[in-house]
């Protein structure tokens, strides 16, 4: 999702560079702010003037892509609904880019936290002024509710659990003072405690609807409140009157400038478009590419395109289901696949072609890695000749009587269906043939786990190259996130070991070492780099942007 326009300019998160594990690390509350302008280093609007019509007020909709799976954050294992959550719930510790575009820890709902030596045990030191929304003190024993909550198998989180690693257990040291301890070092806990998988909830609110129900019932401590949730169409969201521990990346730490958030569900992108530019939205998230070229000739509209940490979108190739059990044929399929043609064509210039299991901006990223497969379909049929699929009079390939071919399965409404059109058409030039099925994502994910599929369909926002353990390790196949159902306990193990090195640069090489074995073995193949894409109208206001690319409404105003 991060376009390559030179008319535009980009945010560049410095979390390409090594990053630093603060062995003891204290952040003080009343430290200088971090002034950032909002949204200033990422925008492009330009070109003729706009006809929509120009939404005023104090409510802000907007229209998204796709229905939530929960607004459960520690449970759900979708980023839209981690966005939606980013309005209600707190963390612990902020990661955001300050004045000059450099990721900065800064406090949340602790005022700050110290880590062992061993990199086992983290202490927060928590504010003693919040209250959750349904009036429930914030305090350690809510830190512990949480945690207990997320570990919880009745729970059945998805990604957070998966980026918690070798978690032990939660101790209340005092009242405001909470103590997360692993069974073995977690390195990457110091990143991944600041993204909305683990932020708070309210202990009242988890016993009162249960491990499930909470979901439909959120209650966090963020700027705005849960008002409603109307299945298919829309969750409705008001302002926290009492909310003064926001970020000072932010500015203002006060309430919220808008009185009503709405995200309103739109899963068709012509009907996104429309009602944007008829003044129905203050915001489309995700528009087709040709929308968004349209979109950022008009002076009436701001389009932000904010790259994100984590994995591309991309198609997880299953190594259980022939054909794509053998690697040539998986090799073949990433030769195959020209990135840089589909993104610039069949979309439009609006994203940034991959070439890894990895965004650049994620540590752990590794170059070499990313030059392992060329645009070369020659090369791609002599592998699949080498093993054995030799082609017939039409290019269809075959073996033993076998056709060369791949059930692909996508889920609706998730952006990819275009290059999956297109996809198939480069594939079937070096001699594939395939089918494809879109499910929602409740029902694919369930299929991608019991491995119906020998292409699946995903892109992960996350912030530590951590995020790997969920999406290759073994444990993770039947019910994580483990879609090429790909096992080697090898990588199990290296990657276990990298989450123990502190030291910065020792860690980037270990993950650079582990992505290039992911990509030798060629169990995904890469589209394009995940960011955060939203359309505004052009007086929508004091917007912020996280690593991951979510946009913050803690600030924003219809100017």
């Amino acid at each position: 999702m991060t376009g390559n326009d030179r008319d535009r300019s980009r945010l560049h998160i410095s979390g390409a560079a090594p990053l630093s594990l603060p062995r003891r690390r204290f952040l003080a509350l009343t430290g200088a702010a971090l002034a950032t302008a909002a949204g200033g280093t990422f925008l492009a609007a330009c070109g003729s003037s706009g006809a929509a019509a120009k939404v005023v007020g104090d409510e802000v909709i907007v229209g998204v892509y796709q229905e939530p799976d929960t607004l459960d954050p520690n449970a759900t294992g979708l980023a839209l609904s981690s966005l939606i959550a980013s309005a209600i719930f707190d963390p612990l510790i902020w990661w955001l880019p300050d004045s000059n575009e450099k990721m900065q820890f800064s406090p949340g709902l602790a005022t700050g936290y110290t880590v062992s030596p061993d990199a086992t045990t983290y202490t927060f030191k928590l504010r003693q002024d919040v209250t959750f929304h349904d009036g429930t003190k914030f305090n350690a024993e809510a830190v512990k509710a949480t945690f207990d909550h997320i570990v919880d198998p009745a729970t059945k989180s998805r990604s957070a659990v998966g980026s918690l690693g070798p978690y032990k257990e939660t101790v209340v040291v005092d009242e405001f003072t909470a103590q997360v301890v692993f069974s073995q070092a977690n390195a990457a806990f110091v990143h991944e405690m600041t993204t909305i998988l683990f932020a708070m909830s309210s202990p009242a609110a988890l016993q009162k609807f249960g491990p499930t129900g909470f979901g439909n019932n959120p209650v966090g401590t963020g700027p705005f409140k849960f008002v409603s949730y109307a299945t298919q169409d829309s969750i409705s969201l008001e302002q926290n009157p009492n909310y003064a521990w926001g970020p000072a990346t932010f500015g203002a730490q006060g309430a919220a400038k808008l009185k009503k958030l709405t995200f309103r569900i739109l899963p068709d992108t012509n009907t996104r478009n429309s009602a944007l530019r008829a003044g129905q939205l203050a915001m489309a998230m995700n528009l087709a590419p040709n929308n968004i070229a349209d979109i950022k000739k008009d002076n009436a509209f701001t389009h932000y395109n904010v790259p994100s940490t984590g994995q591309p979108y991309g198609y997880p190739i299953n190594v259980d289901k022939a054909p794509t059990n053998e690697l040539a044929v998986r090799q073949a399929i990433l030769h195959a696949v020209d990135q840089d043609t589909l993104n610039k064509t069949v979309l439009a210039g609006a994203y940034e072609s991959a070439h890894n299991v990895l965004t650049p901006t994620t540590p752990g990223y590794s170059e070499q890695a990313s030059q392992l497969y060329p645009f070369d379909p020659q090369k791609a049929k002599d592998l699949l000749e080498q093993a054995g699929w030799t082609a017939g009079p039409d290019g269809t390939r075959t073996k033993n009587g076998t056709p060369l071919h791949l059930d692909i399965l996508i889920q609706s409404a998730n952006g990819f269906d275009l290059p999956t059109q297109y996809i198939v058409e480069q594939l079937k030039a070096v001699g594939f043939t395939s089918n494809t099925t879109a499910q929602p994502f409740l029902t694919a994910a369930a299929s991608y786990n019991q491995g119906a599929h020998n292409l699946a369909a995903i892109f992960y926002y996350d912030v530590d190259p951590y995020l790997l353990h969920g999406l290759t390790a073994c444990d993770a196949i039947a019910s994580g996130f483990n879609w090429a159902h790909y096992c080697n306990p090898a990588v199990d193990k290296a990657i276990s070991e990298a989450n123990t090195v502190a030291d910065d640069a020792e860690r980037n090489k270990q993950y650079q070492a582990i992505t290039g074995q992911l990509m030798d073995d060629a169990i995904f193949l890469p589209l394009y780099n995940v960011s955060g894409v939203f359309s505004t109208v052009a007086n929508l206001k004091g917007l912020h942007f996280g690593p991951t690319g979510y946009a913050y409404f803690h600030t924003a105003a219809l100017a």
